[in-house]
């Protein structure tokens, strides 16, 4: 173990283990890791918004590339936060708004060439699926090969991608505001999910949804992801199971997700307390070996070549590797780690493992 990590847990208040109590991981979560992640993820959507507006506003190679980058960068903001689960965001369903998987990219197209359809930011959020909006909906026309084409020469085209964005950044900056400001009552959820308010969450439950909601997330990753998509079900590979389209951004997905989790697991960085300082007072082994796993996989996604799909169908046995890394991680926080802090799950931690 570090000195620094030593040192934090001697420095801190005492708990069952002898290291930082719930609180403290807690506090330091939501003021170093969630708050500034829905902060990003808030600024980034701003930036696509305007990046939407001027395509929109005057469509070139130039315009089109800076959306697309501004796509990516909100993208991978927003896929960083998949880890924090938990709140807001579920109270509000904003994954329905954002990022919903499969994207019904048929209806879309019909949509915008209905004469009776008319996008605008409170018919996305109110009268349209959830299939058909979000970073999906935008990704559909911004990355197709005639994409250009079709928002110069079609203006439904345009007002849909400018309604989808802003309902994007209206949705993060609740997301933000619900977390730092508060709602309607006016206390921030940071202080209600850390016991910093009245009727707070107790520290205890607060800790079991945060390590649930990582546990669910990886097992997600690995066996409603990546095992059907490379056959491991014995139906054949489906790639179908891996979220996205036109611009193949499934290992980028993969690795923000995994490092939004990451940080919910180490810290932010520096001092910052992570859910590795609850488990390293019960087993430093395991609190090594999760991070371990976590860095190996997260290298596992970078060994891949080329976008996913096209690697699954051509070099499956490169995906296989990034399928067993993150397998590794899964089993150890769904066995281990969940049973030294006492957290239930909800399904049998061993799911998944006769797949192979």
């Amino acid at each position: 173990m570090s000195v620094l990590l030593s040192a934090l847990i001697l420095a801190a208040p005492a708990c069952a283990g002898g290291g930082p109590s719930d609180k403290d991981v807690l506090i330091s979560l939501t003021d170093y890791v969630v708050a500034p992640a829905y902060q990003q993820a808030a600024a980034d959507a701003v930036r696509l918004e305007q990046a939407a507006a001027e395509l929109c506003g005057a469509p070139s190679e130039a315009s089109l590339d800076t959306a697309r980058q501004a796509w990516s960068t909100a993208r991978a903001s927003w896929l960083r936060t998949r880890a924090l689960s938990f709140g807001p965001v579920m109270d509000r369903r904003s994954a329905s708004l954002l990022d919903w998987s499969p994207t019904d990219t048929d209806s879309i197209d019909a949509s915008i060439a209905s004469a009776a359809f008319t996008a605008t930011a409170d018919m996305i959020r109110n009268s349209v699926s959830a299939d058909r909006r979000g970073f999906g909906a935008m990704e559909h026309l911004l990355f197709n090969p005639d994409s250009l084409d079709s928002l110069s020469s079609s203006p439904p085209s345009c007002a849909y991608l400018s309604a989808v964005a802003q309902v994007n950044r209206e949705e993060t900056a609740a997301l933000q505001a619900e977390w730092t400001i508060g709602a309607e009552l006016g206390t921030p959820y940071k202080d209600y999910f850390t016991d910093r308010a009245n009727l707070s969450v107790a520290p205890s439950d607060a800790v079991e949804e945060v390590v649930r909601v990582q546990v669910f997330m990886i097992r997600d990753l690995v066996q409603v992801r990546l095992a059907p998509a490379l056959g491991l079900r014995g139906d054949g590979p489906d790639l179908t199971a891996i979220p996205g389209n036109a611009a193949d951004n499934g290992l980028v997905d993969l690795r923000n997700e995994l490092l939004g989790m990451q940080k919910i697991y180490e810290g932010a960085g520096g001092e910052e307390l992570g859910i590795s300082l609850l488990v390293i007072p019960l087993s430093e082994e395991t609190d090594q070996r999760v991070r371990e796993q976590l860095a190996s996989a997260i290298l596992a996604v970078d060994e891949v070549q080329g976008p996913l799909r096209t690697t699954i169908a051509e070099r499956p046995e490169q995906v296989t590797a990034l399928y067993d890394r993150l397998s590794d991680v899964q089993r150890t926080m769904a066995t281990e780690v969940v049973s030294l802090l006492g957290v239930s799950v909800g399904f049998s931690d061993t799911d998944g493992d006769a797949m192979r």
